[in-house]
């Protein structure tokens, strides 16, 4: 038997309290929930804020379309979107309990970084990832990540994100639309304008899943791209017209690790014969126009190692000399 959690009680609750379903007992508790908040005084992030603020917004905005059907606004409808409006605070104080926090129990702090609409910015995150924001942007980042994933925002705009890889942490980009971009570690650009009504996807090297809360929409691997459809809810996925080729570097990186990030960028499979090989020190930088055969050849020659290309293509076995 399925038992709702706290946070789907207290949604469900609020839902029926902003319909009028709610019960005489459960208006009563979700006024005592909204006081006792506002008698704490509690701090809510600039970010929520806005999220908030866009939420009553359309809430209000929906409400009066609705009363003003008949021409008029009556006085009982004024109360109802007030009742609406206090919900939503409330939900800000709740949000503040569900909202990203660090293992000290203090909100993630965001920071916010725009372009002109004829400047790039440069961001290198706290993880060594690069992100290049393009002209008229806007990512929203944290100082520094948590322990078990990373995320970003672009809010608007365009920007080519240059991922590093980490197995343990996926790397996830929000963007309009409730849209998101997950990867370990590649670069992919996403193309996301208020303005307009598609939002694009395209992967330079290794994979990323592109989805919403309800449905995981595909995988795109190099030169693929999804183009997703903000008012009718649609995603396609097809080739990038123009290949990009960025550099795949090496500096001073163990030989296992380059060989993991090989392995996410191309899609094949390294095996290092020994573990004495997995030490061994790689500092060189490659392209993702070259071949991953080519790449391994050059780190096998550097080592004065002996690679084994087996029949499937994919799966290159390291061994010394």
């Amino acid at each position: 038997m399925y038992m709702m959690t706290k946070e789907e009680q207290a949604k469900e609750l609020l839902r029926k309290y902003t319909d009028g379903e709610a019960t005489a007992e459960e208006r009563q508790e979700v006024e005592r929930w909204y006081n006792k908040y506002e008698n704490n005084g509690r701090h809510i992030p600039g970010q929520r804020k806005a999220e908030i603020g866009e939420q009553i917004f359309r809430k209000l905005s929906a409400a009066m379309e609705e009363d003003r059907r008949g021409n008029t606004l009556r006085l009982m409808n004024w109360t109802r979107l007030a009742g609406i409006a206090a919900v939503l605070l409330l939900v800000s104080a709740l949000a503040i309990i569900f909202w990203p926090v660090s293992k000290q129990g203090a909100v993630e702090r965001m920071a916010t970084i725009s372009t002109t609409a004829s400047e790039t910015k440069t961001i290198v995150l706290a993880d060594g990832s690069e992100i290049n924001l393009k002209p008229s942007g806007k990512l929203m980042y944290p100082a520094r990540f948590k322990a078990d994933s990373r995320t970003v925002a672009l809010t608007e705009g365009e920007a080519f994100f240059k991922i590093a890889h980490d197995e343990h942490r996926p790397f996830m980009v929000k963007t309009a639309g409730g849209l998101y971009t997950r990867v370990l570690g590649t670069s992919f650009n996403i193309r996301s304008y208020g303005s307009t009504r598609k939002i694009c996807i395209a992967v330079s090297t290794g994979k990323v899943a592109v989805g919403n809360a309800q449905q995981v929409f595909g995988t795109l691997t190099k030169g693929q791209q999804l183009t997703y459809d903000k008012h009718d809810l649609r995603a396609v996925i097809d080739y990038t017209p123009k290949p990009v080729y960025v550099n795949i570097e090496f500096d001073g990186e163990t030989l296992l690790k380059a060989c993991k990030r090989l392995e996410y960028i191309y899609g094949v499979r390294i095996n290092l014969a020994t573990k004495t090989l997995n030490h061994l020190k790689c500092t060189a930088t490659f392209n993702s126009r070259q071949s991953p055969d080519e790449i391994i050849d050059l780190i096998c020659s550097l080592h004065q190692l002996k690679v084994v290309q087996l029949a499937d293509g994919k799966t290159f076995n390291l061994y010394k000399k």
